[in-house]
């Protein structure tokens, strides 16, 4: 495309009006959720409702604007305040936005369940639209990738929920320095190149007396149960590392009907590599580099096992790499379906790049601490998971994106300049604008 032609469709389309119309295309009564959101402040000493409060950050997550500092000098604009009047409905405009203390003092004492709540319902929403239909698996199931990452770390303790590691010298033995961090846990639904958050679990200390840590089993056994409680009868297909190849987790999926496809390390269970190393030189008939071999006996379960050799060159080798990549699964293989079981095992990757390493590095950057209030922090994490959501679909959905084909980068700087200097045109966007079928 042509420079003058780019330019001419930059100035003709406003890109907070296009992210709104995506946003109220899937989720109608989003601004709504945010207003009636369970407040305990008092009434008396209240200035700004939830819903100004809420939406000022996930515009500031969906503008990769990254501290509060930046959001309040940002969106300290006569346009922002026009801007957050109009999408939120408000027939006065607001006269100045709220400062961002006034918003971590609201994230301390909102539950974290009133936004976990909220995010319950996009996920929902969009499943009903059934624009997603052609990403399950088999058509059948939602496959939905489960990993932890790091959020936050310090060198002193932070709060009595920390996570606390130290480090030894490799030498003496002697404790050199003690890190106090907070994990969490992730439930993505991988829908294509998009990842969701679907569900959430804080990796904590219940308190700082404990004999024993939380770790991410224990985290998964606590997420896998509400999530099966929120989604009763969504058909799901789990994807997680070789962590996961276990008892705990196959016993899980066959109590909830789920089906699983994991990473599988040798170490993980000596006793199935053996067996599976041995059989599929015997029953498995190698093909474009697949192999794989079912119903490998472990404890009273049938493991199926699958297997992709691939041969990689690296420029910075001359010879051909091999990679190996193995899957266990409770889905009985077969020639037909193998090469579909590998690659839905290995899109469990993209809770780690689209998913964890976009958040980290692309944007969101959720190892900052906007706030050093454990409760407060919670709620940032998770306004985030429910920006991304938006912002994924918006960069998806836009048809003026797909023609400009922008980088994330200028994706966002576009959509903070729209927000933040232009004047919003229509005040009632139409929904029936967007004719979404098959993202």
């Amino acid at each position: 495309m042509k420079k003058k032609e780019k330019m001419k469709i930059l100035s003709e389309n406003n890109f907070f009006e296009e992210f709104l119309v995506i946003q109220r295309h899937f989720f109608k009564e989003f601004t709504g959720k945010l207003k009636n959101v369970k407040d305990i402040r008092q009434k008396k000493k209240v200035k700004y409702e939830p819903d100004i409060l809420l939406f000022m950050i996930i515009m500031k997550s969906c503008c990769s604007i990254i501290s509060m500092n930046e959001m309040e000098s940002t969106f300290n604009t006569n346009k922002s305040t026009e801007n957050m009047s109009k999408a939120l409905g408000y027939d006065e405009e607001l006269e100045v936005l709220p400062h961002y203390d006034t918003i971590n003092n609201f994230l301390k004492e909102l539950e974290v369940n009133q936004l976990e709540e909220i995010r319950k319902y996009m996920i929902k929403e969009m499943l009903e639209k059934r624009s997603f239909e052609h990403y399950r698996y088999k058509n059948k199931y939602w496959k939905v990738a489960i990993d932890a990452t790091g959020m936050y770390s310090f060198k002193e303790k932070h709060c009595e929920h920390c996570l606390i590691k130290r480090h030894k010298n490799k030498e003496t033995g002697e404790v050199e320095r003690v890190e106090y961090y907070h994990n969490v846990l992730e439930a993505k639904l991988v829908l294509g190149d998009m990842v969701f958050s679907i569900a959430t679990e804080f990796i904590e200390n219940e308190n700082e007396d404990v004999t024993k840590q939380d770790c991410e089993l224990k985290a998964f056994s606590r997420l896998v149960e509400r999530l099966k409680k929120e989604y009763p009868r969504l058909p799901i297909c789990m994807l997680g590392d070789s962590l996961y190849a276990c008892n705990r987790v196959f016993d899980i999926c066959k109590e909830y009907r789920w089906r699983y496809i994991l990473r599988f390390k040798e170490g993980s269970i000596p006793s199935i590599a053996e067996e599976f190393n041995i059989l599929k030189k015997i029953e498995s008939k190698e093909e474009k580099g697949f192999n794989f071999v079912n119903e490998i006996d472990y404890d009273d379960k049938k493991i199926n096992v699958a297997e992709y050799v691939e041969l990689v060159k690296y420029k910075s080798k001359k010879e051909l790499i091999e990679r190996r990549f193995v899957f266990i699964t409770d889905i009985e293989i077969s020639k037909n379906n193998v090469e579909d079981i590998v690659a839905a095992g290995r899109s469990r990757w993209k809770i780690e790049n689209q998913g964890f390493n976009n958040q980290k590095n692309v944007g969101y950057d959720i190892e900052h601490a906007c706030c050093l209030n454990y409760n407060a922090m919670k709620n940032h994490y998770l306004l985030i998971q429910i920006a991304d959501i938006i912002k994924q679909l918006f960069i998806k959905g836009s048809e003026v994106l797909k023609t400009l084909k922008l980088s994330k980068k200028n994706i966002s700087s576009k959509l903070k300049h729209s927000f933040s200097q232009e004047t919003l045109i229509i005040e009632d966007i139409p929904t029936s604008r967007m004719q979404i079928r098959d993202l």
